[in-house]
Protein backbone atom coordinates (compact mmCIF):
# COMPACT_ATOMS: atom_id res chain seq x y z
CA UNK A 1 0.00 0.00 0.00
CA UNK A 2 0.86 3.62 -0.49
CA UNK A 3 -0.61 6.86 -1.17
CA UNK A 4 -0.55 9.34 -3.87
CA UNK A 5 -1.63 13.12 -3.75
CA UNK A 6 -4.33 13.75 -5.89
CA UNK A 7 -2.74 15.99 -8.65
CA UNK A 8 -5.07 15.43 -11.79
CA UNK A 9 -3.07 16.66 -15.00
CA UNK A 10 -3.85 15.80 -18.74
CA UNK A 11 -1.42 13.84 -20.96
CA UNK A 12 -0.28 14.53 -24.83
CA UNK A 13 -2.29 10.97 -25.55
CA UNK A 14 -4.73 10.08 -28.05
CA UNK A 15 -8.03 10.57 -26.19
CA UNK A 16 -10.73 8.53 -28.13
CA UNK A 17 -13.61 9.68 -24.35
CA UNK A 18 -16.78 11.06 -25.74
CA UNK A 19 -17.58 8.83 -28.41
CA UNK A 20 -21.05 6.58 -28.20
CA UNK A 21 -18.97 3.44 -28.77
CA UNK A 22 -15.35 1.46 -28.42
CA UNK A 23 -12.77 2.50 -30.97
CA UNK A 24 -12.27 -1.48 -31.03
CA UNK A 25 -13.53 -4.28 -29.74
CA UNK A 26 -11.86 -6.94 -27.46
CA UNK A 27 -12.32 -10.81 -27.22
CA UNK A 28 -12.19 -12.74 -23.89
CA UNK A 29 -9.36 -15.50 -23.21
CA UNK A 30 -8.99 -17.96 -20.50
CA UNK A 31 -9.95 -17.05 -16.73
CA UNK A 32 -7.32 -15.61 -14.95
CA UNK A 33 -8.45 -15.29 -11.34
CA UNK A 34 -12.00 -15.88 -10.35
CA UNK A 35 -11.89 -13.96 -6.63
CA UNK A 36 -14.18 -15.30 -3.89
CA UNK A 37 -12.08 -13.55 -1.30
CA UNK A 38 -12.20 -15.96 1.04
CA UNK A 39 -8.09 -15.72 1.23
CA UNK A 40 -7.05 -13.23 3.36
CA UNK A 41 -3.52 -13.58 2.54
CA UNK A 42 -4.37 -13.22 -1.36
CA UNK A 43 -4.14 -9.42 -0.89
CA UNK A 44 -2.94 -7.00 0.79
CA UNK A 45 -3.36 -6.08 4.43
CA UNK A 46 -2.79 -2.28 5.42
CA UNK A 47 -3.94 -0.11 8.53
CA UNK A 48 -3.22 3.41 9.66
CA UNK A 49 -5.54 4.80 12.17
CA UNK A 50 -4.49 8.07 12.27
CA UNK A 51 -4.41 8.55 8.87
CA UNK A 52 -7.70 6.72 8.65
CA UNK A 53 -6.52 4.06 5.95
CA UNK A 54 -7.46 0.36 6.13
CA UNK A 55 -7.36 -2.36 3.46
CA UNK A 56 -8.57 -5.87 4.07
CA UNK A 57 -10.59 -8.81 2.82
CA UNK A 58 -13.60 -8.53 5.19
CA UNK A 59 -16.66 -10.80 5.28
CA UNK A 60 -16.06 -12.29 2.13
CA UNK A 61 -15.16 -9.24 -0.07
CA UNK A 62 -12.24 -6.66 -0.28
CA UNK A 63 -12.59 -3.77 1.73
CA UNK A 64 -11.08 -0.27 1.17
CA UNK A 65 -11.04 2.56 3.59
CA UNK A 66 -9.26 6.28 2.75
CA UNK A 67 -9.36 9.60 3.88
CA UNK A 68 -8.64 12.62 2.00
CA UNK A 69 -4.88 12.22 2.24
CA UNK A 70 -4.63 10.99 -1.36
CA UNK A 71 -5.21 7.73 -3.32
CA UNK A 72 -5.32 4.62 -1.35
CA UNK A 73 -4.89 1.01 -3.16
CA UNK A 74 -4.23 -2.22 -2.26
CA UNK A 75 -2.73 -5.37 -4.70
CA UNK A 76 -2.34 -8.97 -5.37
CA UNK A 77 0.63 -10.70 -6.19
CA UNK A 78 -0.52 -11.83 -9.53
CA UNK A 79 1.31 -10.24 -12.67
CA UNK A 80 -1.03 -9.78 -16.12
CA UNK A 81 -0.55 -7.98 -18.77
CA UNK A 82 -3.44 -8.19 -22.01
CA UNK A 83 -6.51 -8.41 -19.27
CA UNK A 84 -10.28 -7.44 -19.07
CA UNK A 85 -10.84 -7.22 -15.19
CA UNK A 86 -14.39 -6.81 -13.72
CA UNK A 87 -15.89 -6.06 -10.07
CA UNK A 88 -18.75 -4.84 -8.34
CA UNK A 89 -18.61 -1.94 -6.43
CA UNK A 90 -20.22 -0.71 -3.74
CA UNK A 91 -19.67 2.16 -1.68
CA UNK A 92 -20.25 1.91 2.08
CA UNK A 93 -19.87 5.38 3.15
CA UNK A 94 -22.04 8.81 2.58
CA UNK A 95 -19.29 11.17 1.24
CA UNK A 96 -19.38 11.70 -2.18
CA UNK A 97 -16.98 13.72 -3.31
CA UNK A 98 -14.55 10.91 -3.71
CA UNK A 99 -13.01 8.24 -6.70
CA UNK A 100 -12.65 5.04 -6.57
CA UNK A 101 -12.41 1.63 -8.68
CA UNK A 102 -9.50 -0.54 -10.24
CA UNK A 103 -6.02 -0.48 -11.20
CA UNK A 104 -4.27 -2.89 -13.95
CA UNK A 105 -0.62 -3.12 -14.59
CA UNK A 106 0.52 -1.44 -11.23
CA UNK A 107 3.77 -1.47 -10.83
CA UNK A 108 5.21 -4.63 -8.54
CA UNK A 109 6.82 -2.55 -6.81
CA UNK A 110 3.96 -0.64 -5.23
CA UNK A 111 4.60 2.38 -5.53
CA UNK A 112 1.35 3.97 -7.27
CA UNK A 113 1.95 3.60 -10.88
CA UNK A 114 -0.48 2.05 -13.21
CA UNK A 115 -3.69 2.44 -15.18
CA UNK A 116 -6.71 3.57 -12.66
CA UNK A 117 -10.46 2.89 -14.06
CA UNK A 118 -12.46 5.12 -11.67
CA UNK A 119 -15.85 6.58 -11.03
CA UNK A 120 -16.93 8.83 -8.03
CA UNK A 121 -19.82 8.61 -5.30
CA UNK A 122 -21.43 11.54 -7.30
CA UNK A 123 -21.85 10.04 -10.65
CA UNK A 124 -18.76 10.59 -12.61
CA UNK A 125 -15.38 8.43 -14.25
CA UNK A 126 -12.26 8.72 -15.70
CA UNK A 127 -9.31 6.71 -16.91
CA UNK A 128 -6.25 7.94 -15.25
CA UNK A 129 -2.18 6.88 -14.89
CA UNK A 130 -0.65 6.32 -11.65
CA UNK A 131 2.99 7.89 -11.87
CA UNK A 132 5.15 8.26 -8.41
CA UNK A 133 2.98 10.74 -6.78
CA UNK A 134 0.85 11.90 -9.34
CA UNK A 135 -2.85 10.61 -11.04
CA UNK A 136 -2.94 11.88 -14.38
CA UNK A 137 -5.62 11.96 -16.34
CA UNK A 138 -5.91 10.11 -20.10
CA UNK A 139 -10.06 10.65 -19.66
CA UNK A 140 -11.10 13.66 -18.06
CA UNK A 141 -13.80 13.44 -15.18
CA UNK A 142 -17.29 13.09 -16.94
CA UNK A 143 -21.07 12.61 -15.70
CA UNK A 144 -23.06 9.61 -16.78
CA UNK A 145 -26.24 9.00 -15.63
CA UNK A 146 -25.38 5.11 -15.56
CA UNK A 147 -23.66 5.57 -12.36
CA UNK A 148 -25.13 4.22 -9.56
CA UNK A 149 -24.82 7.35 -7.37
CA UNK A 150 -24.11 7.50 -3.41
CA UNK A 151 -23.98 3.87 -1.60
CA UNK A 152 -25.42 2.38 -5.14
CA UNK A 153 -23.62 -0.93 -6.82
CA UNK A 154 -21.77 -0.25 -9.55
CA UNK A 155 -20.18 -3.07 -11.62
CA UNK A 156 -16.36 -1.57 -13.11
CA UNK A 157 -15.21 -3.18 -16.12
CA UNK A 158 -11.83 -2.64 -17.30
CA UNK A 159 -9.96 -3.20 -20.23
CA UNK A 160 -6.24 -2.64 -20.90
CA UNK A 161 -5.04 -5.15 -23.71
CA UNK A 162 -1.98 -3.54 -25.68
CA UNK A 163 -1.91 0.19 -25.74
CA UNK A 164 -5.84 -0.05 -25.48
CA UNK A 165 -7.37 0.76 -22.12
CA UNK A 166 -11.49 1.46 -21.93
CA UNK A 167 -14.07 1.41 -18.96
CA UNK A 168 -17.56 0.10 -18.73
CA UNK A 169 -19.83 1.02 -16.00
CA UNK A 170 -23.27 -1.05 -15.51
CA UNK A 171 -22.27 -3.08 -18.65
CA UNK A 172 -22.48 0.30 -20.56
CA UNK A 173 -19.42 1.76 -22.60
CA UNK A 174 -18.00 5.06 -20.72
CA UNK A 175 -15.05 6.14 -22.43
CA UNK A 176 -11.71 4.25 -24.27
CA UNK A 177 -8.09 5.67 -24.71
CA UNK A 178 -4.69 4.46 -25.83
CA UNK A 179 -1.43 4.96 -23.78
CA UNK A 180 1.63 2.23 -24.34
CA UNK A 181 3.46 3.66 -20.89
CA UNK A 182 2.70 0.32 -19.08
CA UNK A 183 2.84 -3.14 -20.18
CA UNK A 184 2.65 -5.34 -17.39
CA UNK A 185 1.91 -5.46 -13.63
CA UNK A 186 -0.51 -6.44 -10.99
CA UNK A 187 -4.42 -6.17 -10.57
CA UNK A 188 -5.45 -3.66 -7.31
CA UNK A 189 -7.98 -1.66 -5.74
CA UNK A 190 -8.00 2.51 -5.43
CA UNK A 191 -9.90 4.86 -3.41
CA UNK A 192 -9.56 8.86 -2.28
CA UNK A 193 -12.19 11.11 -0.61
CA UNK A 194 -11.43 14.78 -2.04
CA UNK A 195 -11.21 17.57 1.24
CA UNK A 196 -12.70 16.90 4.20
CA UNK A 197 -14.41 13.53 3.36
CA UNK A 198 -13.63 9.87 3.97
CA UNK A 199 -14.64 6.88 1.65
CA UNK A 200 -15.42 3.19 2.62
CA UNK A 201 -15.87 0.58 -1.02
CA UNK A 202 -16.30 -2.59 -1.00
CA UNK A 203 -15.31 -4.82 -3.76
CA UNK A 204 -16.50 -8.23 -4.86
CA UNK A 205 -17.23 -10.47 -7.77
CA UNK A 206 -13.68 -9.92 -9.26
CA UNK A 207 -13.11 -11.71 -13.02
CA UNK A 208 -9.98 -11.17 -14.55
CA UNK A 209 -9.79 -12.75 -18.25
CA UNK A 210 -6.98 -12.99 -20.94
CA UNK A 211 -7.79 -10.52 -23.89
CA UNK A 212 -7.17 -9.95 -27.23
CA UNK A 213 -8.49 -6.97 -29.23
CA UNK A 214 -10.42 -8.13 -32.63
CA UNK A 215 -10.73 -5.24 -34.10
CA UNK A 216 -8.83 -1.98 -34.45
Amino acid sequence: MAKNLLLISFLTVLILAGCSSPSAEYTLGSVILAEPFDNIKAWEFYEDAEENIRLEVLDGVYQVQAGDIGYIWGLNDQEHSNVVMEVSANQLSAFEDNAYGVMCRADTSNNGDGYYFLISGDGYYSIAKGEGDDVNSIVDWTSSSAINKGTGKNTIRAVCIGDYLSLYVNYKFMADARDSTLASGYAGFVANANTGGDVTVSFDDLTIWEATLSTE
